[in-house]
Formats: C-alpha cells, structure tokens, sequence
C-alpha cells in the first residue's frame, strides 16, 4: 500500500505512527507526576502555584466528598467554572468517582443551560459562585440533586484574594448564600482532607466527558468522549509539536475555555503527558490581563484563535513596547481562518511560530495541523496528524 503523500511533509522527527498506544488514562500521568514529582508547578493562577501533588490530593478529597454526597460511576457531574484551579480539580475528582465530566459555558442563558443540564442528566453540578442563583432558578426543571458552589478567590495568592474580598467579590455576584442542601467547595475539601481516593476503577475505554458540540448549524449536542481518546489525543500533540516545546520548563498559556475540547482534551492531556505547567486565564476578554500574564508568567506555548490574536497585537500594552513577548516559541491557533497578516504580524512581534491547525468535538481534539518547521500554507489547517 502506497505511503499517503502528506507524510513527505512530517517535520524530521515526527513518526507516522504513535501505535500501540498506552492503556492509560489521565489520571494515571497525574498520579505518576504527583508520586514522582509532588512540588513540581501543574497549574499556575494569577500568582498561585498548584503542585502536581496538590492537584492530586486535593482532587482524592473532593471524589471522596463526591461519592459520600451521592455521586456513583457512570454518574454525570457538571462543571459551569471557567479557567481556574477548581475546574480541574472537579474534573479529575469526577473521573476518580468513576463518574463523567460535563463542561459547559457559564455564560450559558438559564434555556442553554437547562438544556445542557437535561440532555447530559447530570444530577451534580460544580458551579462558580456568580452562576449560583442562575442555577437555582432553573434546578426544578433538570435532574440536578446537589451542587457545590465555589469562590473564584479560592485559589488566588493571599494578598490578591483579600484585595478582591473587599473590593470586586460583592460586586462581581460572587458574594452570595449557600442554600441548605447545597455545599460549598472549600468545606467539602476540608471535611474530606484525609480522605483516600475513592476504590473505583476506571478504564482507558469508559467515557470521560461530554462536551457540548459546537453548535455553529444548530442546538450544541453532548459529545462522549473517552479516557483513551483523551491521552491519544495528548501523545499525538506531543509527538507533532515536540521540536519545539521542552518538557517541565515550557508553561502552556491557556485563556481558551476548558469547557472547549481545544482546551479540554487536547491541551490539558499534552501539558500532562508532556509536564508541562498550565497558566490558567479565566476571562480572556480582558486583554490587559492577559498581556499582564505573558510578562509574568512567560510562556513558551500559547493557545488562541484570531480574534484574541489580533486583540493581543492591538493592546496600547503591546503597541507600546511595554509587555517582553520573547518567550514566546509557538502558537497554536484553532477555532477560525487565521488571515496571513495577523500570523505575519504576531509571528514577528514574538519571535515564535504560529501554527494553524483544526479540531472538532467529535475527533476529541486536533485531526489536522500545520509542521511546525515544514512549510505552511496560509489558510490551510495542514495535514493529519499521526494516525489520523
């Protein structure tokens, strides 16, 4: 059988198969990180650290408060949060209860989100604390059971999170009342502290998540992805974009929302498997915030779509010379066509690489890119993956 064509255009180093892939899950890469590298950063938060060994005792206590509140495998458990500590934290603790992650938009209408809710039947959900009263108005007509309510200061450094205490929390509707028979998140991690990781077992074949499709024709569907399509996802990444991406010293810059398979699955399972430290943006329309973290935090890797691009570019931050894009080695850009001078332009700016690739729901993550050395055609997305 002839070799398809597109292999001839593989950067030097990329093989063109993965296979056999491993009989692994998630889980198994945050549980290895965290035995063989606790004090290792997996997350970074607006100047908060989360080890790889906090990540994982802290996600062991919130699925053993998960299964004491009633929560059994193959249930559903819905995360509306954006990018921050907790979303992760509930995702990894919803698989160690054997139940299944369902990541949806908090910026839903309360109809976008009942649906969301009664097509998934999640009976527990994970909700931002702004978001709270939003759900409670729509909980009577889905299967919701119990919901445990978080304070997007939670995970912030000490001084930032008084600052916000006194200053935006009333404001930004994060202020608010737990209704009994609902909990809080941080009681439930100190009720739980102790707790072991609950005796579930979980296998590379059961699903994982279900994301909410897209919905560009229509009503977003569920998407049942896999703990297998989730790590094969992450290997091919991370055979595709190695060239240019050191393991453990590389942070990942994430300001696209992890309810989004792009985030999701693709760059949470590649900064795993790769070691690489997520920097978390939870509002990436706030650009000046944005810059403010690529000067503090500076990392190599960048996830974005055009529009954030061209928003980056046009800040007076960055037209002014006053944010040091250096670090910068590569972009990866989804989600929209990427127009040749927005790549030309940031291309220039940083000194790194944009590469353009396509994803959909379905595929869990990427099933095309552009080489990251090899030549780009602008306005093409590139060729399969390894495998694809």
């Amino acid at each position: 059988m002839t070799a398809p064509i597109w292999l001839q255009g593989y950067d030097e180093g990329v093989p063109t198969t993965l296979e056999p892939y491993p009989d692994r899950t998630l889980l198994d890469y945050l549980s290895e990180a965290a035995r063989n590298w606790p004090d290792r950063p997996a997350l970074l938060f607006k100047g908060s650290k989360i080890t790889y060994g906090r990540l994982e005792t802290e996600s062991d206590s919130l699925a053993a408060a998960l299964v004491a509140i009633g929560v059994k495998p193959d249930d559903r458990v819905a995360l509306c949060l954006p990018n921050c500590p907790q979303f992760l934290i509930a995702e990894f603790a919803a698989w160690k209860a054997g139940a299944i992650a369902c990541p949806f938009n908090p910026t839903y209408t309360d109809r976008e989100m009942g649906e969301a809710l009664r097509a998934t039947g999640a009976e527990t959900l994970v909700v931002l604390n702004r978001f709270y009263n939003k759900v409670k108005g729509i909980q009577n007509s889905t299967s919701l059971k119990r919901i445990v309510a978080t304070n997007i200061k939670e995970y912030l450094p000490p001084l930032l999170r008084i600052a916000y205490t006194f200053l935006k929390e009333e404001k930004e509707g994060d202020r608010i009342a737990v209704r009994s028979g609902d909990y809080r998140f941080t009681d439930l991690l100190r009720s739980f502290k102790r707790a072991l990781r609950p005796a579930v077992s979980i296998t590379p074949d059961d699903p994982a998540v279900i994301l909410m499709s897209g919905g560009t024709t229509g009503t977003p569907k569920g998407v049942v992805g896999v703990h297998r399509g989730m790590v094969v996802a992450g290997i091919q990444l991370q055979s595709w974009l190695r060239s240019a991406m050191n393991e453990w010293t590389d942070t990942i810059m994430l300001p696209l929302p992890l309810f989004h398979t792009y985030a999701n699955t693709g760059v949470q399972s590649l900064a795993l498997i790769n070691h690489n430290p997520i920097a978390l943006i939870p509002n990436p329309r706030e650009i000046r915030d944005v810059l403010k973290e690529i000067a503090d935090v500076r990392p190599a890797f960048i996830c974005t779509v055009p529009t954030l691009l061209n928003g980056i570019m046009n800040h007076p931050m960055a037209r002014e010379g006053k944010v040091d894009f250096s670090s910068i080695k590569l972009c990866f850009s989804g989600a929209a066509a990427l127009m040749a001078e927005t790549k030309k332009r940031f291309e220039e700016l940083t000194g790194g690489v944009i590469v353009e690739g396509y994803s959909l729901t379905e595929a869990q993550m990427a099933v095309v890119a552009n080489p990251v050395r090899g030549e780009k055609k602008i306005g093409s997305v590139g060729m399969p993956l390894p495998d694809v």
